[in-house]
């Protein structure tokens, strides 16, 4: 048991952390679970594993900083405590749920270890000391993606699905409202620090016309996000129209 807990923690540790190969999707449950059976001696019960899960939670991405449930550990955890206990769908089925659940939960925790290191490197960035910003940067990256997520598939098929349903219902009420709380603040601080980067007078009115048509007028996103982009479509045209009056005067004058 000891062996296939390590192998399944390290595939899912190692896939958790897809952003460095430019988010290629490998944390689906058809790509997770594939791994995960061909590391446990049996590929053909991951693929249809995965692509059980993979209808389960085929409508849930997370989408900028909306917390969905964690289908990447359901893949791996789920898709290894069916081979090992030769359960096949039905067990990986009835576990998806609550190891989705505490997986998101995980998500909250490692988004929370990230602000942390943004703010040492921030302070390195003050000192323009880049040296110590990378390091802390290369580390940050794998504490906060593999780290978590590897105790997480090692605990849950070292000491089995028992202590996992039992964690996940044991859970205070105060945890969970905390954590929600915590993914609340999320996309409020992910907009400021954008805010910090890009905005300026020039910017500054056309983010308050779209915070207003969403607030006042009641427009959905994808309303507003089309709204500008004819807004922008409307002042390129305006601005090539005027550069070519300019250069047909300039060239009628030259031509005098």
């Amino acid at each position: 048991m000891l062996i296939q807990a390590l192998l399944v923690a390290l595939v899912l540790g190692i896939f958790k952390m897809e952003w460095i190969f430019g988010w290629p999707q490998i944390c689906r449950p058809i790509v997770i679970s594939t791994a995960v059976g061909l590391v446990l001696g049996d590929p053909v019960q991951g693929v249809i594993i995965g692509s059980v899960l993979e209808l389960m939670f085929i409508g849930s991405f997370p989408i900028g900083a909306a917390v969905s449930p964690d289908y990447g550990s359901a893949g791996a955890i789920c898709t290894a405590f069916a081979i090992i206990s030769n359960g096949g769908t039905a067990v990986a089925s009835a576990l998806a749920v609550p190891i989705a659940l505490l997986g998101g939960f995980i998500f909250i925790g490692c988004k929370l270890m990230a602000s942390f290191f943004s703010r040492l490197m921030s302070a390195q960035i003050e000192k323009n000391n880049m040296s110590a910003v990378s390091r802390i940067y290369l580390f940050g990256a794998w504490f906060v993606s593999f780290v978590p997520y590897f105790i997480y598939g090692f605990l849950s098929i070292y000491f089995g699905s028992t202590a996992v349903e039992a964690l996940v219902k044991k859970l205070p009420t105060v945890v969970i409202n905390g954590l929600s709380s915590a993914t609340n603040l999320l996309p409020a601080i992910g907009l400021a620090l954008l805010l910090q980067m890009t905005i300026s007078k020039k910017m500054a009115p056309f983010f308050f016309i779209g915070f207003m048509m969403a607030a006042y007028l009641g427009m959905s996103t994808i309303a507003v996000t089309l709204f500008a982009v004819m807004f922008a479509l409307i002042m390129i045209s305006n601005k090539n129209d005027q550069a070519k009056v300019a250069q047909t005067v300039g060239g009628d004058d030259n031509e005098f």
